[in-house]
C-alpha cells in the first residue's frame, strides 16, 4: 500500500512543478507550456478468468511541451517578428552551446555595429544561416551617404531598410527553421531549444515557403498558457497531492497502532 501512495505523491508533485513553471512563465514570449504525463502500473493478471489486475500505484514519464500556436500581440516596433504557423528563428549559438538553437521569439534588437539580436546579445540568422547585419549608412551612385530613415519586414521575411527619401534596399532574408517533431526539441532555457534525434534536423527555409508559416511584423507571440485551464489543473493535482498525503497518514496511524498491540 505505502509504495502505491508514495507513488501518487511523487506524481502529483511533479504536475504542480509543471503546471507553476507554467503559470510563471505565462508572460514570457514564445513560451510552449507543458503537460505532465503519468501512466498506471499494474501487476500481472489476479484473475485469468475475469481478467482482473491490481494497481500498483503511478510510473512519471518525462512532461511533454505543446508547440501550439500563441496568440500574437501587437507592438507596432518594426523588428518585433510574430510567426504565423509553422517555423522558428533561428540563433548563432556556436560559441555558447556549440550548435545552433531556435526559437518563437522575435523580439529583434539592433547593436551598435548593426546586428540583428535578442535581449541576450545572440544574433539571429539568415536564410543562408549569417548573421543579419543592418546598415546605418548608404552611399549612393553620387557617392553621397544616406542614414538610415526606416526598416520594415516582409511577411516572407525580407529585411528592408530606406535610406534617405527614396533608396530602398533589401538587406537579407530571415532565416526559419522547422522539425518533424518540435516537441522532442531540447529547452536550454530564455525559450531557446536545439536539435536532438528525436525531433530530427532542422529543415531551413523563408516564411511562406512550403511548409512554412509567414512572419507578422509588429507582434510578438504570446505564451500559450491559458492561466484559467492552468489554475483548474493546479487545483486538481492539489488535491491529489493531499489525497495522496492523507493515506500515508492513515497508513501510518494503522502501522503504529499495530506495533503498539
Amino acid at each position: 500500500m505505502l509504495p502505491v501512495v508514495r507513488s501518487g505523491l511523487s506524481a502529483a508533485s511533479q504536475e504542480i512543478a509543471v503546471i507553476s513553471n507554467n503559470i510563471a512563465n505565462a508572460s514570457s514570449l514564445g513560451f510552449k507550456r507543458s503537460n505532465a504525463s503519468f501512466s498506471d502500473i499494474y501487476t500481472e493478471m489476479s484473475d485469468a478468468r475475469n481478467a482482473n489486475r491490481v494497481g500498483n500505484g503511478v510510473r512519471q514519464e518525462a512532461p511533454r511541451r505543446n508547440h501550439s500556436q500563441g496568440s500574437l500581440v501587437l507592438t507596432g516596433n518594426a523588428l518585433d517578428l510574430g510567426m504565423n504557423g509553422q517555423g522558428m528563428f533561428i540563433l548563432n549559438t556556436i560559441e555558447q552551446l556549440g550548435e545552433l538553437a531556435f526559437t518563437r521569439n522575435g523580439a529583434i534588437n539592433v547593436r551598435e555595429d548593426g546586428k540583428l539580436v535578442n535581449s541576450d546579445g545572440i544574433a539571429y540568422l539568415d536564410i543562408d544561416a549569417q548573421e543579419i547585419s543592418l546598415p546605418f549608412i548608404e552611399v549612393n551612385a553620387e557617392g553621397n551617404e544616406q542614414s538610415l530613415s526606416e526598416v520594415k519586414v516582409t511577411a516572407e521575411g525580407l529585411l528592408q531598410a530606406t535610406y534617405g527619401i527614396d533608396k530602398y534596399v533589401t538587406v537579407a532574408q530571415i532565416g526559419l527553421a522547422r522539425f518533424a517533431d518540435e516537441t522532442q526539441l531540447k529547452s536550454r532555457g530564455d525559450n531557446i531549444f536545439t536539435a536532438t534525434p528525436e525531433s530530427g534536423q532542422s529543415t531551413i527555409g523563408a516564411a511562406k515557403d512550403f511548409g512554412f508559416g509567414k512572419i507578422n511584423a509588429g507582434s510578438l507571440e504570446a505564451s500559450n498558457t491559458d492561466i484559467t485551464a492552468e489554475l483548474t489543473l493546479l487545483l486538481r493535482a492539489q488535491q491529489a497531492f493531499n489525497g495522496s498525503a492523507k493515506m500515508m497518514q492513515a497508513d501510518a496511524d494503522v502501522t503504529r497502532r499495530l506495533m503498539d498491540t
